[in-house]
């Protein structure tokens, strides 16, 4: 996280605003391509997982190659279908400015690259999740920040076109962290072996298909609603507000970076309770994913929402303007996301997805349809966080009721277990946090003191409020035990 928060700042600096809008928006075309890749991995880590907890070696072995053969096809479809429909977008709809358009053409169809890669290696960073192989995905993504952020810094020092010279570098350290991931894999798993015989078995097919179909939809929901939204901007206000937007969207992924990790350790570990019968804890485990996911992201997104000013400044000296409104807008939609995010693995996990998906789907795409209102009657860019907030509480809401639908879990319950706690302690941290900005001018001690403060709040509200009884005595016992070790170590 830390090392992307610093790389953002060094290529803002290197490429300027114009440029790393630019490159921002030609990458939100690439997203519009390979969307499937996400939803194919959330499809695939499923299977995996289902069948592992099932413990039927030979039947995850025959949904590995299936996997691994429709991702062959969907790699060649996206050069296919990707490469012209990409250049047409970027030569007839977007505002590229003025001698830009052959590099922002040479920087999609670079790009276009990184995609295919990752779209092959779908089947094995799947297998990973569905393993629950967690220091070998932290090893790979580590070395993969390292690299980013040693390209940033000398992104600094380059000579030449350094848009150019980004998107090169950018590429093939996607590429090379993929196809490491891939041979790998293929050493460690026996599952991963990939046999021509079972690369196209008709049903395993047919069931991933389905799967993936209503997936599709409610992701395509998200994809418009993050990617269209970048098009609007661009439409609208030009490269130099995507810039802004790319910003609070990278400020968002590196806040997300714990929660993604807890999330991919409870989400293999739901499906595997589903798949052996054990429905109780399934749905145990996905509350606990609402309230673990929503605490993580309020470790970083307190002190964001009440220093972003600050930080910006301290952060990138110059941001693009309306970064910092930007940002608090798309944190509280985020937050509201995370509340419910462990009844989306619960549904995934129970497999009937199809009335839910359309619902989150199509709340989803109205968020497009509101943000285009918004800029069409003249509101500024800002105006796209009151969209992002209206529609991802609603899908809240839609998971929730969906969950009790399907699942039995009633709405009563989500409010006390995950959602109430939650806001109490994000009402109390906050409270800490602006008591301190309302006493002391800006500077860096006033950040350090509103960090520590916020993040002690936190902490003990959490401790207070938000964690059961099971829960507390669980941690004093993994602390005692920890304690011992080190103990009987140093004697």
């Amino acid at each position: 996280m830390g090392l992307t928060l610093f790389s953002s700042r060094w290529v803002l600096l290197a490429l300027g605003q114009s440029d790393f809008g630019l490159f921002s928006v030609v990458g939100s075309i690439i997203v519009f391509i390979t969307f499937l890749n996400w939803i194919m991995s959330i499809s695939v880590a499923r299977f995996f997982s289902y069948y592992i907890g099932k413990e039927d070696c030979e039947e995850l072995r025959s949904w590995f190659n299936s996997a691994v053969g429709m991702h062959l096809c969907l790699a060649i479809c996206v050069v296919i279908i990707g490469w012209p429909i990409g250049s047409y977008v970027i030569c007839h709809y977007l505002n590229i400015p003025d001698g830009r358009l052959s590099d922002a053409l040479l920087v999609f169809r670079i790009s276009l690259c990184s995609a295919v890669a990752s779209t092959i290696s779908i089947p094995f960073v799947g297998m990973y999740t569905a393993k629950q192989r967690i220091v070998d995905v932290a090893l790979f993504n580590s070395f993969q920040a390292v690299a980013v952020f040693g390209i940033a810094y000398c992104l600094m020092k380059a000579n030449g076109d350094r848009l150019i010279i980004y998107s090169i570098s950018m590429t093939s350290t996607i590429v090379l962290v993929q196809s490491s991931m891939i041979v790998w894999a293929l050493v460690r798993f026996d599952e991963c072996r990939v046999c021509v015989s079972r690369l196209y078995n008709l049903n395993c097919i047919k069931q991933i298909g389905s799967f993936v179909g209503w997936n599709l939809f409610g992701g395509f929901g998200g994809l418009f609603r993050n990617q269209g939204t970048a098009l609007l901007l661009n439409l609208f206000f030009g490269t130099m507000v995507n810039a802004a937007y790319g910003i609070s969207t990278q400020i968002m992924s590196a806040t997300d970076q714990m929660a993604m990790a807890m999330i991919g350790a409870f989400s293999p570990e739901i499906t595997r309770s589903e798949g052996g019968g054990d429905r109780k804890r399934m749905l145990s485990l996905s509350q606990k994913a609402n309230k673990y996911g929503t605490l993580l992201v309020l470790v970083f997104a307190v002190p964001l929402l009440v220093e972003i000013d600050y930080i910006l400044n301290l952060w990138l000296k110059h941001p693009p303007q309306y970064t910092g409104t930007i940002t608090q807008f798309i944190i509280i939609a985020f937050l509201l996301d995370r509340a419910s995010s462990g009844f989306m693995m619960a549904v995934t996990a129970f497999g009937k997805i199809a009335w839910y998906q359309a619902t989150i789907g199509t709340v989803s795409m109205m968020t497009l349809l509101l943000v285009w209102l918004f800029f069409w009657m003249g509101y500024p860019p800002t105006s796209l966080g009151i969209a992002f907030i209206i529609t991802t509480a609603i899908c809240s809401f839609g998971r929730v009721f969906w969950t009790k639908k399907l699942l039995g879990v009633s709405f009563k319950n989500w409010i006390v277990e995950s959602l109430g706690p939650c806001i109490l302690v994000a009402l109390l941290s906050l409270s800490a946090g602006m008591v301190v900005t309302y006493t002391m001018s800006d500077s860096f001690l006033r950040l350090v003191i509103v960090c520590t403060g916020t993040t002690s709040t936190l902490m003990l509200s959490t401790w207070a409020i938000a964690l059961d009884a099971e829960e507390r005595r669980f941690i004093i016992a993994k602390a005692v035990s920890s304690i011992q070790r080190v103990q009987t170590c140093l004697r």
